[in-house]
């Protein structure tokens, strides 16, 4: 490698690519160790928990950066700047203070149209039995590394910050930038705020890397998603006595009638598998209606008067509204909801009320992209098989895409089925493989950019 500070990148050879793997191993233990303490780290977000510790991992991060050379911002999400997106997925009213985003500037940047690698620094909580250790004590267990968010995404953030300390090492410094945004586990105000910024800020970036879980696989699609509460209201009455007609002023189980919903949602994901507009071919299965929370009653001794259904309902790209969100497939859940309470006389007359909690965006890249081609060979040369692949989840890429102008591809270690499990884990050699994967994207883009100036 020919290029240091102000210099171009020349000669990536075969050789290059074995030095960044030697270098990987060799600095190992360091390596795990930055990853433990990120895990260590407590960053739940504060939507899942009261007191958030954000920005503790961010001044983390900021120290690490700062030591190899980079320019660091702290600034937490203003909600002034962002009501011009009103109505867009991640325009939330919420208080980001003590909440700040990072984002860490190379001074051998200026000039180019550098690479960004980003992730987000929230996770969710922890609060289920069974872990096998403390979940933020981020152990060593059979060749993984356990503990929240070391999938979704602690393990891409360390990676990310690890490939650029292994190049400093090496005394390359190439033309990438680094964030690291609050809040995408509650709908995405983080990475809209960055996007936002970097619209306006003098270093411009050509491509982005973000790093969730994607089992290194290369993924230019990730799904919407959209979160509801529907409330079914019951009457409550003496559970162990006949009751009466309603009509008649007897009670209604409004857990039964919330059966009764649930059985109308299986049928419609029954119909959406059909449907094509439902399927992606960079996806394994079409989008869904998910129940992930029923809550019913207050007494043992009474039917319960209400009963609430959390809902997780995925869509696509082409989906998306005029602001780039769900409101085509709201409308689809709401008209269908009107339609199956038609058919009950308790539910014509007491209709099923739906309070729209988070719309989180899709996203999705053309396949002839620079930033695509350059991590097709990054990891051709480091002797890895380039897959090519969508994400089932939401992720931060929609707005980094659409807002911030940038091409995004979501490339990251971990496999995000292990994601928000008890026991949540990441292998050790995935890990390490992902920072010799960022390291040689990273020198691949410098020397794009460089020859072309």
């Amino acid at each position: 490698m020919g290029w240091k500070k102000g210099g171009k990148i020349t000669m990536l050879t075969n050789n290059t690519y074995k030095l960044i793997t030697k270098n990987v191993k060799k600095n190992a233990d360091r390596y795990i160790s930055f990853f433990q303490c990120l895990i260590q780290c407590r960053s739940v977000n504060p939507f899942f928990e009261q007191e958030s510790t954000e920005a503790e991992c961010q001044q983390m991060l900021a120290h690490y950066l700062e030591s190899i050379g980079y320019i660091v911002h702290l600034r937490e999400p203003n909600l002034a700047e962002l009501k011009k997106y009103a109505g867009r997925p991640g325009a939330v009213d919420r208080d980001f203070e003590g909440r700040p985003n990072l984002i860490a500037l190379s001074p051998q940047s200026r000039g180019f149209r550098a690479l960004l690698l980003a992730g987000h620094i929230d996770t969710v909580s922890a609060s289920e039995a069974n872990w096998v250790a403390p979940p933020f004590s981020g152990i060593i267990k059979d060749n993984f590394i356990v503990g929240r968010g070391t999938v979704d995404m602690k393990g891409g953030i360390a990676a990310m910050v690890c490939a650029l300390d292994l190049l400093a090492e090496l005394r390359v410094y190439p033309l990438v930038s680094f964030a690291s945004v609050v809040d995408e586990e509650a709908g995405g105000s983080g990475m809209l705020a960055l996007a936002d910024y970097l619209r306006h800020c003098e270093q411009l970036h050509g491509g982005a890397i973000l790093g969730e879980p994607t089992n290194l696989a290369i993924a230019t699609l990730s799904r919407g998603i959209l979160w509801a509460e529907v409330t079914i209201k019951g009457r409550s009455g003496h559970i162990e006595v006949k009751q009466p007609s309603w009509r008649k002023g007897g009670a209604v189980d409004a857990i039964q009638k919330a059966l009764y919903v649930v059985k109308a949602l299986k049928k419609l994901n029954n119909i959406w598998a059909k449907q094509s507009r439902k399927r992606h071919p960079l996806l394994p299965r079409p989008c869904r209606v998910e129940i992930a929370r029923i809550q019913g009653g207050h007494s043992p001794t009474s039917f319960a008067d209400v009963c609430t259904l959390t809902l997780n309902i995925q869509y696509l790209p082409d989906e998306r509204d005029e602001c780039g969100g769900g409101g085509r497939i709201k409308t689809e859940i709401e008209t269908y909801l009107k339609e199956i309470a038609s058919k009950d006389p308790w539910l014509r007359e007491n209709p099923p009320y739906i309070k729209w909690i988070v719309d989180a965006d899709s996203f999705e890249l053309s396949g002839d992209n620079t930033i695509v081609e350059i991590a097709k060979e990054a990891l051709t040369r480091l002797g890895e098989r380039p897959v090519l692949r969508g994400v089932e989840t939401h992720t931060d890429a929609g707005a980094l895409h659409e807002i911030g102008k940038i091409p995004v591809i979501i490339l990251g270690p971990g496999q995000m089925h292990l994601a928000h499990q008890v026991n949540e884990k990441l292998g050790i050699k995935e890990f390490l493989k992902a920072i010799a994967i960022y390291a040689a994207i990273s020198l691949l883009w410098t020397e794009t950019q460089t020859s072309e100036s």
